[in-house]
């Protein structure tokens, strides 16, 4: 090996450690030095190495130099993505790095350093991997987005969603097994209940032939009373940015509490106004492409709205979702709650409802709210089907 192919190799393998370790190496590197090498005679493939690796280095500081300021170890600029927008940043890493590494810096651009701009792409949207992460990205930015960025979207989202149920279904279905099934507790043994066309069907072959009798093994009951009511599940979702998570999954437990027998669900999200999607609630992937997350916090009128779709208030339970940051009317709110559950109307007050349960709530409306007879707590999906199945069981 010449002296050439050393300076080469040295060369190329420190242009692939800047690459990696970023322009806060140049120092120890000697990047600076690198050009001049590869400015030297004789040095062509050098200096198209060298000025490939420098036109890399501009979308990878673009991302990666947010790192450095986000541990406070450097300032992140002026660096060598200034000056460069997202679309832009995309046109470049898409034109000089391979499809591999095309993915993985748009999933750290979108999850790691919240450049949302991103889901405004429709080629990113198709091609990055479907999560959570990536959900809350669409919900906050779906109202910039037309098309086929939006229809892009929608099927990252049906696939999250799609995800999140076989999750919850595996650890809620079990929780919540039998929840009012109609005949579900063994009717009264008594004459006047016998069921004698069934019970005469099932033991014919049981006819004694000699002595012209039916020989019965088995009799058949039935109910005669009346089918009590089924239960009505209000579950209204504050869609303030703080609670994304905690919408993503009530829309999903909302179409599992749908598909129980007996049991109607209603659906309703606010803000500062009240939407009533209780016809999606078997849909979570159009609640939440319907959502518009932002707004005020204001409970009242949701309270009001939920109230009056109360019809039965013994068999009626009531799931808020808030982290009780309201503008004003706490008195007015807190006595709607303590006069639906004086009612029998069951309150379920949630500050979260996600699999971390970590809640940025006013603890003191929620002790408010608990001490006018509602049921208060951070709960994961699983823990809540649990409280849900235990009360209309």
């Amino acid at each position: 090996m010449t002296g050439a192919d050393d300076e080469a190799r040295r060369v190329e393998m420190a242009l692939r450690w800047r690459l990696v370790l970023g322009r806060f190496a140049d120092e120890q590197l000697g990047y600076d030095g690198l050009g001049v090498a590869g400015d030297g005679q004789g040095g062509g493939d050098l200096a198209d190495l060298v000025a490939e690796a420098r036109q890399m280095d501009v979308p990878l500081s673009f991302v990666y130099d947010r790192e450095h300021a986000a541990r406070a170890h450097r300032h992140a600029g002026p660096g060598g993505g200034d000056g460069l927008s997202v679309p832009l940043w995309l046109n470049r890493v898409r034109t000089l790095f391979p499809r591999e590494a095309v993915q993985v810096m748009e999933q750290d651009a979108l999850v790691r350093y919240g450049l949302h701009e991103l889901v405004t792409d429709a080629e990113v949207l198709r091609r990055v991997e479907p999560d959570e992460g990536m959900l809350k990205a669409i919900l906050q930015f779906k109202h910039l987005m037309k098309g086929e960025v939006l229809d892009a979207a929608r099927d990252l989202v049906a696939e999250v969603v799609r995800r999140i149920a076989a999750r919850l279904e595996t650890t809620c279905r079990p929780a919540l097994h039998g929840v009012r099934r109609p005949g579900g507790r063994p009717p009264v043994r008594t004459h006047r209940n016998i069921d004698w066309r069934r019970t005469i069907r099932r033991n014919l072959r049981r006819w004694d032939v000699d002595r012209a009798r039916l020989v019965v093994d088995r009799v058949d009951f039935h109910h005669r009373q009346h089918q009590r009511s089924p239960w009505r599940i209000i579950v209204a979702v504050d869609q303030s940015g703080s609670m994304t998570d905690s919408l993503i999954h009530a829309a999903v437990m909302a179409a599992i509490f749908a598909s129980l027998p007996a049991v109607t669900v209603d659906l309703v999200l606010w803000d500062h106004r009240v939407v009533d999607v209780s016809h999606l609630a078997d849909d979570p992937v159009e609640v939440l492409m319907s959502c518009q997350l932002g707004g005020g916090t204001r409970l009242a009128p949701a309270l009001r709205y939920c109230a009056d779709k109360v019809v039965e208030p013994a068999r009626t339970l009531l799931v808020l979702l808030s982290d009780w940051q309201l503008q004003g009317e706490r008195a007015e709110c807190l006595a709607l709650a303590k006069s639906l559950a004086e009612a029998g109307v069951k309150g379920i007050g949630l500050s979260a409802l996600d699999a971390d349960c970590r809640p940025v709530a006013d603890e003191q409306f929620a002790r408010q709210l608990a001490g006018c007879g509602w049921f208060v707590a951070t709960m994961t999906p699983r823990a809540l089907a649990e409280h849900v199945g235990r009360v209309i069981a």
